[in-house]
């Protein structure tokens, strides 16, 4: 579509995000499209430096029992996969400064961080964390209000900076389609009420991006740590 991270950064664009629909047991030239067009990409953000905001989802292959044309979160996705993906485009020849990330179970599965099951869901988000190894954020994948807020509950124990969510937060009030009257209130009311109450979590309990052990002590800064910096700070054509 004629877009390219230059243009993107000359518009004036905060980062560069791409979305992946990637199975790490795909075809294995299929795989290695979408990494070379990865690479590429990160190679681009790296050249006009522009953050680089990575988000990967599995998907269902043909020999998968659930097939859909619309997204939807695949009820019956290994959490192997979700830990395969990450991993594989976390090496640094991707360029990718932060990941948005499904979670690595179904979102209905994923119990209460006091709940049955929760120390064996929280290995699973400890481990997505420790491969992602740079700051990284939870996707909503269209879960319901309260799976969602379970999942940023073991997300940012395993050590997230936040949320990129769409469907959890506005999708119950268009359920009351085709009445807007309904819809905007339902927007203005309880979908204002729960994007506060997440945010009150992420307040309390996500790690900030800058302070993500992948800086090293004291976090990211610029080097040197004051105005002198610009003297070390090449343009882009350096």
């Amino acid at each position: 579509d004629d877009w390219s991270v230059e243009k993107i950064k000359r518009v004036g664009a905060d980062a560069v995000k791409v979305l992946t629909w990637y199975r790490p047991d795909a075809d294995k030239k299929v795989c290695r499209a979408q990494q070379d067009f990865t690479q590429r990409i990160g190679e681009a953000c790296a050249k006009y430096d522009i953050p680089y905001v990575f988000e990967l989802l599995v998907y269902p292959l043909a020999q998968d029992a659930e097939q859909t044309k619309d997204y939807v979160e695949m009820k019956t996705k290994k959490p192997e996969l979700v830990l395969a993906s990450v991993e594989t485009f976390a090496a640094p020849d991707y360029g990718v400064d932060i990941f948005k990330l499904e979670s690595p179970l179904a979102a209905a599965d994923v119990p209460g961080v006091d709940g049955e099951d929760a120390t064996e869901a929280q290995r699973w988000f400890d481990a997505l964390g420790e491969a992602a190894g740079r700051p990284w954020v939870m996707l909503s994948a269209g879960a319901g209000m309260a799976d969602f807020r379970r999942i940023l509950t073991h997300a940012y124990a395993a050590g997230a900076s936040g949320y990129l969510a769409g469907r959890a937060i506005w999708l119950d009030a268009f359920q009351a389609f085709p009445d807007w009257d309904a819809i905007r209130a339902g927007l203005s009311g309880p979908a204002v009420a729960y994007m506060k109450d997440l945010n009150d979590l992420t307040d309390t309990a996500a790690l900030p991006w800058h302070r993500h052990a992948c800086f090293g002590e004291g976090g990211a800064r610029l080097v040197p740590a004051d105005a002198s910096f610009r003297h070390v700070y090449p343009g882009f054509g350096a």
